[in-house]
């Protein structure tokens, strides 16, 4: 659906990077190769795809153990107050 028909409908849009790289790869996965050419280039955005949901995980795994860290820093902060 277009941004314009989920607005009408009342859908309220997930914006995060993980929902964007999901909802551009089904639309790559609707896309109808006419030529090997064309498919190599949809299978080449592919692997681009994956490895960018690769980098997400851990990037966002490497965020988790900053915020941790970060948590436990303020808390021996507050203990030596």
């Amino acid at each position: 659906m277009s941004k314009w028909r989920d607005f009408l409908a009342g859908v309220e849009r997930k914006e995060d990077l993980e929902s964007l790289i999901e909802e551009v790869s089904s639309e790559i996965d609707l896309i109808k190769p006419k030529s090997v050419l064309e498919e190599d280039r949809l299978e080449n955005i592919r692997k681009v795809i994956s490895e960018i949901k690769l980098s997400i995980r851990k990037l966002t795994h490497k965020n988790n153990v900053l915020e941790n860290k970060l948590s436990i820093l303020e808390e021996d902060m507050d203990l030596r107050s």
